[in-house]
């Protein structure tokens, strides 16, 4: 497993996904309101929310992505569990402690993209 982030990357600062979406403003919406990122920028077009050091990126496309997966990790996956179950966030994957010693859940968002988020069991 490598290492965790640091605050003083050598190269790499950070990565953003960029998802085809139908809607992005509706899309950069539900990251703002359930899941709690904040948002840059948005237009019809093109929109960037993050939170903490997680971007993603949503572009317009008359194609979206489909199975798409993405992965998070966290401090508090609890935290974070109950945060968003409570601005009605809809949990397709409960949380649990799994046997490759991740504490996890899954939701999937409103363009069908199952996300992830876990923290280390130790």
């Amino acid at each position: 497993m490598p290492d965790r982030p640091t605050s003083e990357p050598k190269q790499f600062v950070q990565s953003a996904l960029v998802m085809q979406v139908a809607d992005v403003i509706k899309s950069t919406n539900y990251y703002q309101e359930i899941l709690g990122f904040n948002c840059d920028y948005v237009s019809d077009d093109y929109g960037c929310v993050w939170r903490d050091n997680a971007a993603i990126h949503f572009a317009k496309s008359n194609e979206p992505q489909t199975g798409l997966r993405l992965f998070h990790w966290l401090n508090d996956v609890d935290q974070f569990y109950d945060e968003i179950k409570q601005k009605g966030a809809k949990i397709s994957i409960e949380i649990g402690d799994r046997d490759y010693q991740l504490r996890d859940f899954g939701i999937k968002d409103i363009n069908g993209a199952l996300l992830i988020f876990g923290q280390d069991i130790y």
